[in-house]
């Protein structure tokens, strides 16, 4: 028996392939992000916020149809390679994180920006919470302050990154 796969013509596979590229842009950029979060920073206080985890959230709010939670496990297996969390600790957090939105985004009706960044709150810091337990399960533990921290610089960052995310949204979909 034969796979849908094999009983394309070439032209049907690539056109089946062009359709689909629209999917691998969000985990290209938010995979960038986890390795932008590698580069060293000079700031006054050593947090990076979690500009991939935003970018998850990012994209499950306003475009959920090129992030389907599939994607969210070879986002999450990035992240714990070039964060050094424990192997599968964010694989499992990100799909489950992006369905948790999901399951938010259809039962609540979101009226305005600020109501997106009130949502991010708890959501960012419940993740960095889930993260915390599942890295002291599966590894040694750690403590709590670094994600609390980073938590908390990631969701003072969010104004800027989602100003900047809903901009280029906008533009990509109207060019």
């Amino acid at each position: 028996m034969r796979t849908p796969w094999q009983q394309m013509s070439g032209s049907e596979r690539f056109g089946w392939i062009l359709g689909h590229w629209v999917l691998a842009i969000p985990v290209l950029i938010i995979i960038a992000a986890y390795v932008a979060m590698t580069f060293p920073l000079f700031a006054p206080l050593p947090v990076v916020p979690n500009f991939a985890l935003l970018l998850v959230l990012l994209w499950a709010l306003y475009r959920p149809a090129q992030l389907p939670p599939w994607t969210g496990f070879i986002v999450g297996l990035a992240g714990d390679i070039f964060l050094g969390t424990p192997f599968g600790a964010n694989a499992l957090l990100v799909p489950v994180f992006i369905l948790a939105v999901a399951g938010f985004d259809t039962r609540v009706k979101r009226e305005t920006w600020l109501a997106d960044w009130l949502f991010a709150i708890p959501a960012i810091f419940v993740y960095h919470l889930l993260l915390w337990k599942l890295c002291g399960w599966i590894a040694a533990p750690i403590p709590f302050l670094p994600l609390f921290s980073q938590a908390a610089a990631t969701l003072a960052v969010y104004p800027v990154i989602g100003l900047l995310f809903v901009g280029a949204q906008r533009k990509w979909a109207a060019g």
